[in-house]
């Protein structure tokens, strides 16, 4: 197998077919959702959380088995269904229409693979062993976490604000800007954050954004 391409693809206002209407198919629809992509499910039944979503307009639903013809004007598809056969129809039509596919624990299947990941607001760590084992992938992502906490969610939102600020004051010295980003960065406001020390972090921000 190929090494895969790393990429973080923008999927707001684009449509996704789900085949699928269990659990795995729920975790794969509520990860679309924050996307904001726009989902089609198709199956026989679903959980009761996706019944949910499709009743409260949030997602679209075909109930019956996918059919060839489903995947028309769709950006992506995953399956999470338990039927190869099934699987293998899905790949074919995505070949066929130049669809990104996704087979759920089946890699042979897939044209791209959905990483283990962390989200801290704008931060998005990514884990992929490349479909060989999603265990290993969670495992290590269950160790980042700890390290990438809640705080870099807060320290972004501050370094956005400061880059705007800088942005603004000086929108033709690129140099200028980096510099005082950089320097943001290296400081010790990540550590204040870690501390609990939100009051001195914010002095410490109001600083940079004086400068």
């Amino acid at each position: 197998m190929s090494q895969l391409y790393p990429i973080f693809a923008d999927l707001s206002g684009k449509r996704v077919v789900v085949v699928g209407g269990g659990q795995v198919a729920q975790r794969k629809v509520i990860s679309l959702l924050d996307s904001q992509a726009q989902v089609l499910v198709i199956s026989p039944r679903l959980t009761d959380e996706l019944a949910r979503l499709h009743r409260q307009g949030l997602i679209d639903w075909r109930q019956r088995v996918y059919q060839k013809g489903d995947l028309e004007d769709a950006w992506l598809v995953i399956a999470a269904v338990d039927d190869s056969n099934v699987n293998q129809q899905i790949l074919a039509e995505a070949g066929e229409r130049k669809i990104l596919c996704n087979v759920v624990d089946e890699p042979q299947f897939c044209s791209f693979q959905v990483p283990a990941v962390i989200n801290r607001g704008p931060l998005q760590i990514a884990i992929s062993t490349g479909g060989l084992s999603p265990a290993l992938a969670r495992r290590i992502r269950e160790k980042l976490q700890d390290e990438f906490d809640e705080s870099y969610e807060q320290f972004l939102a501050g370094l956005q604000e400061l880059r705007e600020q800088v942005k603004k004051k000086y929108p033709q010295n690129q140099v200028k800007r980096g510099e005082i980003l950089a320097k943001f960065v290296n400081s010790e406001a990540l550590s204040l954050l870690k501390a609990g020390e939100i009051g001195k972090f914010r002095q410490l921000l109001d600083d940079y954004l004086k400068i």
